[in-house]
């Protein structure tokens, strides 16, 4: 079992691409748009939203500081920044590394499908918890009303890329009909959501599993890897926290580093016997504090925030390289963990928090 259980993490020699040069030459010297520590710390001291904005005006993210309001908080100047980055990785990426928009974005697209899902068997409206990035609402609820049978329902639309959009709408289309058809005939009696939504996250991340494989690039393949990883040890945690009946074989997703049924060894253990099973592997970190502050605190905070500085870690060890794929992913996966801590420090003095609390989350950067 702990040797099962004791991944490590890789080292990685990977070599440059041609193709990005241009590419990576200019994101080197869009580093310096990287919000540094003394302004970091600026903002954790700020005593009210305006100063906090002031500091913020300082940074590369100055032109999109009137998108911040009472109302929408941070989301339409996060979203803004989502669209931003998209749209360079759509301008300059190969064809077969479009899938890193999908992997980058992976918690938003999971929302995005799951709840377009939910909105067509309801047949309801949920726009407002959409976050849209390569597709609007509109779109994919156009899509979810087309004939699977047919190919030319499908079209090649660019702003659909990559194509793996194509394998994902028919897997949603697939569940909607057989669920409506399970409580048409009596198989089911009400719609089990939890169920359809941890069969379509399974086959979502396997299908992008599948596709990140073509770009022939290892470390991408591993990152995805300890992503799964990852979020099985979380759903581990929060299932065993709140006492949910739910059973492992349930939903774990397989993929990760660790198999399943290693996994499923745990399910009757304790979290302190989870601490030890996991505490030499390159998960320990997460595993350790993470669930110290569950326990504490009752939190889930610390889990996000080690599994932050985990990512960082992980593509650390190519900051030399000139030119490749992996190297544009962790420019912009760095720049989403800090739009992450910037609305983490806004919320935190919007809302008052205690200092500490507010300065406890700005450390994933300095940290990592």
């Amino acid at each position: 079992m702990e040797k099962t259980l004791n991944i490590e993490l890789k080292k990685y020699e990977l070599a440059d691409d041609s193709d990005y040069l241009y590419t990576c030459a200019e994101l080197k010297v869009r580093e310096q748009e990287f919000i540094d520590n003394s302004k970091l710390e600026r903002m954790v001291g700020s005593k009210e939203v305006d100063d906090f904005l002031k500091v913020l005006q300082e940074t590369v993210h100055s032109k999109k500081i009137a998108l911040i309001d009472d109302d929408k908080n941070m989301d339409l100047f996060i979203l803004k920044s989502y669209e931003e980055t998209i749209d360079f990785l759509q301008k300059r990426l190969q064809e077969k590394h479009m899938i890193i928009i999908y992997v980058l974005f992976m918690e938003e697209y999971l929302n995005n499908f799951k709840l377009i899902l939910k909105s067509s068997l309801l047949n309801i409206n949920l726009e407002n918890l959409f976050i849209p990035l390569t597709f609007s609402y509109e779109e994919l609820s156009e899509y979810m009303k087309k004939d699977i049978s047919y190919e030319e329902n499908f079209d090649n639309n660019a702003v659909l890329q990559p194509i793996i959009f194509k394998t994902i709408i028919k897997e949603l289309i697939n569940i909607k009909n057989k669920t409506l058809q399970e409580i048409e005939t009596g198989k089911e009696s009400k719609i089990n959501f939890r169920k359809i939504e941890i069969d379509f996250e399974r086959k979502f991340i396997s299908a992008i599993s599948n596709e990140i494989l073509k770009t022939g690039s290892t470390m991408l393949c591993d990152y995805l890897k300890h992503w799964i990883d990852i979020q099985n040890l979380k759903n581990m945690n929060r299932i065993k926290y709140i006492g949910e009946n739910l059973k492992y074989a349930d939903f774990l997703y397989p993929g990760g580093m660790i198999d399943i049924d290693s996994l499923k060894t745990l399910e009757f253990e304790n979290p302190d016997y989870w601490v030890k099973a996991l505490e030499k592997s390159c998960y320990g970190e997460i595993i350790i504090k993470g669930i110290h502050s569950l326990y504490s605190y009752n939190t889930f905070f610390s889990f996000e925030k080690n599994e932050s500085i985990f990512y960082l870690k992980f593509f650390d060890s190519i900051k030399y390289c000139i030119s490749n794929v992996e190297k544009i992913f962790a420019f912009f996966l760095r720049k989403k963990i800090e739009l992450i801590v910037v609305n983490m420090i806004y919320m935190g003095i919007k809302y008052h928090a205690e200092k500490r609390n507010i300065s406890h989350k700005a450390e994933f950067l300095s940290e990592s």
